[in-house]
């Protein structure tokens, strides 16, 4: 009788469980994150961190006629049903004007799809760094919406994962310069008055709300309304000193507000930051996540105790060392907000812009930190869908690929090209000859199990397209394997 061989032996002694351990090799594992900390002094990172710095202040100071909030992603040609009494000058006239307002629309578009890579986007934590106590630092990052935050000179402008414009307000507790924060937003109730700068452990009790847990979370199918909420008392350019029919000129018109139009910021929401980019024109992406968050918590420290009128309060998210004791203190403690997840960073990594993901900063939650363990449509999160859903990135061939560039499965061309009629109408798809999914386009779809050996992905259906104002990047393949594995009560 033949011996047993070493992998039947660990099904034996293990069970299921060990099936899983196989897959994600330590050494495997190690060698990512080597091969990131290599990478990160490279010259195309440091051009891309010139062109966050550019647009960013072309954005700031321009802020007067960009309102990204108040116009369409979508290129359309508006001007087709022209009417027939009209003159061939009036024609012309009216053509130059719609191929401008595209143009216009255009450089919406990119500005807003430039913002919406610059924030870090973590990776799950399916196997745990073999150097974790000595080299990785933990925070508790909240429950809300991640958002990019600039400042130049106290003129803030918040943006969304999507790139589109949240709010503007001044806030002159920030320095001369440009300053661009990684914040999650807190809700909270509404409130006579509110600190400056709350410490971790201050009492903060937010509403439940709709968690958009990272990047992965969509805000597909958002509404024109929605994104002008937040700029509706700025006036027509949308900007900082649009002061048209406001101010002290303007009597009964917008109680509360004051001189150049900027009003108070609606809500009790509370900023809470969890990494810099830059502060006052001095580059910190560059710099180890050690070093980073050292020198935000001292800048953050200097502030003044009293919030301004008409900004936002600030807090300050503590790290510390990812030990045991650490680990266990932060998974059990009420830090005065709701959790969402233990972010884990390496001590060595810098800020990683325009990237799909990274094994430098790394995500893990449960059922006892997050009420989002794995997605669903349910605002409570409790009825959990049939079938996982998964976001991946087309590519030529009918290939699906993750985050990652690992690709995981493939499609028949013509589900592709349903897909896309169903996602641009008809009338486009005939125009684009129907060919199917364009390379670099993001689908979601339902799978029905996962060979997590073979990296493979079975009975995969393409659902539908995700748009570029919903989402920029595809799932990593450690996040899909940690849904499969809590869909499955097996983390």
């Amino acid at each position: 009788m033949p011996a047993p061989s070493d992998d039947a032996r660990e099904r034996a002694t293990l069970g299921r469980p060990g099936q899983y351990k196989a897959t994600h090799d330590r050494e495997v594992e190690a060698a990512r994150l080597r091969e990131a900390l290599s990478s990160q002094q490279s010259d195309s990172r440091a051009a891309r961190l010139a062109d966050v710095r550019r647009i960013a202040m072309q954005a700031l100071l321009g802020s007067d006629n960009q309102n990204d909030v108040e116009e369409e992603v979508e290129v359309d040609d508006d001007e087709d049903d022209a009417g027939d009494d009209m003159d061939v000058g009036d024609v012309e006239t009216d053509a130059k004007k719609g191929n401008g307002r595209r143009m216009q629309r255009l450089r919406r578009l990119h500005r807003t799809l430039f913002f919406a890579r610059q924030l870090q986007v973590p990776d799950m934590m399916v196997v745990p760094p073999q150097d974790l106590a000595s080299s990785w630092m933990v925070m508790v990052r909240p429950e809300g919406d991640r958002y990019l935050l600039l400042s130049d000179g106290g003129r803030v402008e918040v943006r969304r994962k999507n790139g589109y414009v949240l709010e503007r307000y001044t806030d002159s507790r920030f320095p001369r310069g440009l300053t661009i924060l990684d914040v999650v937003g807190i809700e909270g109730p509404a409130q006579e008055s509110s600190p400056a700068v709350a410490s971790s452990m201050a009492d903060v009790e937010p509403t439940p709300d709709g968690d958009d847990d990272d990047d992965t979370v969509e805000t597909e199918d958002m509404g024109q309304q929605d994104m002008d909420l937040a700029d509706a008392d700025m006036g027509a350019g949308g900007g900082y000193n649009s002061g048209k029919g406001r101010g002290r000129a303007s009597k009964g018109k917008g109680k509360g507000k004051g001189k150049n139009g900027r009003s108070r910021p609606q809500g009790n929401k509370t900023y809470a930051i969890c990494d810099v980019l830059v502060w006052g024109d001095a580059e910190m992406a560059c710099a180890e996540a050690e070093c980073r968050l050292f020198f935000l918590q001292s800048r953050i420290e200097e502030m003044r105790d009293t919030c301004p009128r008409r900004a936002r309060p600030l807090q300050m998210l503590q790290s510390y060392p990812a030990t045991q004791e650490s680990l266990a203190e932060l998974y059990r403690a009420d830090l005065g907000y709701p959790k969402d997840s233990l972010l884990f960073l390496h001590r060595e990594g810098h800020y990683q812009v325009s990237q799909p993901i990274t094994p430098l900063v790394l995500m893990w939650r449960d059922k006892h930190l997050s009420r989002f363990v794995v997605d669903t449509p349910d605002e409570k999160g409790e009825a959990l869908p049939q079938k996982q859903a998964v976001v991946l990135e087309v590519r030529g061939g009918g290939h699906l690929r993750t985050a990652d560039r690992a690709v995981v499965a493939q499609c028949n061309v013509e589900e592709l090209k349903a897909v896309q009629l169903q996602a641009v109408g008809g009338k486009a798809g005939a125009k684009s000859g129907g060919k199917g999914a364009k390379a670099g386009a993001l689908l979601r779809c339902e799978v029905e199990s996962l060979d997590v050996a073979n990296r493979r992905l079975l009975g995969v259906t393409p659902v539908a397209h995700v748009p570029s104002r919903s989402r920029v990047w595809p799932d990593s393949w450690g996040r899909i394997v940690f849904q499969h594995l809590h869909r499955d009560g097996k983390a």
